[in-house]
């Protein structure tokens, strides 16, 4: 009987590893990016065509156009805060899950997120369009989705449309 509980010990502390190590925190993030494509329109008028990067700093850099331009700023500080809560969800374990895919894009459209974290790691979180006919996610897909909504949000904010490639 004694060894029976040891062995139920032992496999148990084995489990509780195994699961604190699938969900341990992410480094922090040092920066996220979204890019787009738009293949029925002018690459100026899509929103993200030149790319979208917010460090954890709240600096944005919207571009650069082919022509080089790019357009530098500051989000507002409660948009930084409620970035990183986002980010933060979002990221939980995503260094230690598989892409999951589901049907779901349009032909000719992309839009892209990656994840910097201060490890030097990159992890694509979003992906619609990289394989054709499929949407794809690494982490939790409420959480990602919910980042990718608001991400959309600050670009319609801060990333000029249509965008000065000149």
């Amino acid at each position: 009987m004694v060894w029976v509980i040891g062995v139920i010990v032992a496999i148990s502390e084995v489990l509780a590893v195994s699961v604190a190590a699938s969900t341990r925190p992410a480094a922090p993030w040092v920066e996220i990016r979204e890019s787009t494509a738009c293949e029925a329109m002018q690459d100026e008028y899509c929103l993200g065509r030149y790319g979208f990067r917010i460090r954890s700093d709240g600096a944005f850099v919207a571009g650069g156009s082919s022509a080089g331009r790019t357009i530098e700023g500051k989000i507002a500080t409660g948009e930084l805060q409620q970035l990183s809560l986002l980010v933060r969800e979002a990221s939980t374990g995503v260094q230690d899950t598989e892409e999951r895919c589901r049907k779901g894009s349009v032909p000719g459209v992309k839009d892209q997120i990656d994840l910097e974290f201060a490890d030097g790691i990159v992890v694509r979180i979003y992906d619609l369009g990289g394989q054709v006919g499929q949407v794809c996610h690494v982490g939790s897909r409420r959480s990602v989705h919910r980042l990718h909504d608001y991400l959309q949000t600050l670009m319609k904010r801060y990333y000029p449309l249509p965008f000065p490639i000149h």
